[in-house]
């Protein structure tokens, strides 16, 4: 297997300035919150990334839109939403 570029980045989270996501973190197991925190990112970073780009609210876009509801769900999403398992 190739070496892949590795990204070490160190992250320190106050209870008293996210105390809903140190509360979250903390109930996992040590070697789960990095994970966790990696998919919190890619999530972040997906949400940024699209409303980055909006769609022209034209007849062609609102179909278009339409479409894409009614395609099959990326698994990949899927997956990572239901691992975060959030309460609404």
């Amino acid at each position: 297997m190739p070496d892949a570029e590795t990204l070490r980045v160190q992250v320190r989270l106050s209870d008293l300035e996210h105390p809903e996501l140190h509360a979250a973190l903390n109930a996992l197991p040590v070697r789960s919150r990095a994970e966790r925190l990696r998919q919190l990112a890619l999530l972040g970073w997906r949400a940024l990334a699209s409303a980055s780009h909006p769609t022209a609210m034209s007849a062609g876009a609102e179909t278009a839109s339409a479409a894409d509801t009614s395609a099959a769900p990326d698994p990949r999403r899927a997956q990572l939403l239901a691992a975060l398992r959030l309460d609404d």
